[in-house]
């Protein structure tokens, strides 16, 4: 089984891709329950949320026909971003073959609006440099487009990416399919932005306060822009290994990285 979870030591982050049943727990010492990273169990708040709504509606689970599991979103009607070390096989040192994969948009408790299959996964070769040098001490490139066959949701479904970046305790929403409520997005709405740091010609680290764990690789951060209204301001990455929050990197209108 190939390792989809690094440990980050100087960050103690921990990338949280979903490998399903295989997963194992680091279990707290005198605990039998399982720890998961990204939570603190002792102010739990997070709550399953209607995917029909706005803003959940462009979320869907990413998996492969290895059992492999992330969270997903459309950021155009047949374009859907995820977190890229879901998708990339450590062995062979490539992602998985478009032809293994599959989006399901608006997944709930094994039912779903669209099961769509994967025509291409576009090139990522700021991640693939990343892997190839081994070196872990920056992962703001953790992410992967799929380009779908076809439209799966009208332009007017979609939610905007943010014009800027966000500012320090600007309040968020983030959740996804987790290892502990893997049949319903799970979210936090109760967190905010804690840190932004800018690196040239690459996306921004976003530290967060957000709970979310094992699964939430891939899914989308929203805030409300100036107006009221929702966007996405990033991509969720890593979970502290230790506590609730993590890392996310930035996805900017304008940006391609």
């Amino acid at each position: 089984m190939m390792t989809l979870f690094k440990v980050v030591c100087v960050l103690s982050l921990i990338l949280i891709g979903n490998v399903g049943l295989s997963v194992e727990y680091t279990k707290a010492q005198g605990n039998s329950e399982p720890k998961l990273p990204g939570l603190n169990k002792n102010d739990e708040h997070r709550q399953e949320v209607d995917v029909s709504e706005t803003p959940w509606r462009i979320i869907g689970r990413v998996q492969t026909n290895a059992g492999q599991k992330c969270t997903g979103f459309l950021i155009s009607p047949r374009i859907v971003v995820t977190a890229a070390h879901c998708l990339w096989i450590n062995k062979t040192k490539q992602f998985f073959a478009p032809q293994s994969l599959h989006f399901l948009l608006g997944y709930q408790r094994q039912k779903y609006k669209i099961a769509s299959p994967v025509q291409q996964i576009l090139p990522s070769e700021p991640y693939r440099q990343l892997m190839l040098s081994n070196k872990d001490n920056d992962i703001v490139s953790d992410r992967v487009y799929l380009l779908l066959p076809k439209d799966i949701l009208p332009a007017s479904g979609l939610v905007p990416l943010a014009k800027e970046l966000p500012k320090e305790n600007t309040v968020i929403w983030l959740g996804g399919y987790e290892q502990d409520r893997i049949e319903v997005v799970y979210v936090d709405k109760n967190c905010s932005i804690q840190k932004v740091i800018q690196i040239p010609n690459m996306p921004s680290k976003l530290f967060h306060s957000c709970q979310a764990t094992y699964g939430s690789s891939g899914a989308p951060l929203f805030a409300k822009d100036s107006n009221g209204k929702w966007t996405i301001i990033g991509i969720q990455i890593a979970a502290y290994g230790n506590k609730a929050g993590g890392i996310a990197g930035s996805l900017i209108e304008g940006s391609h990285q």
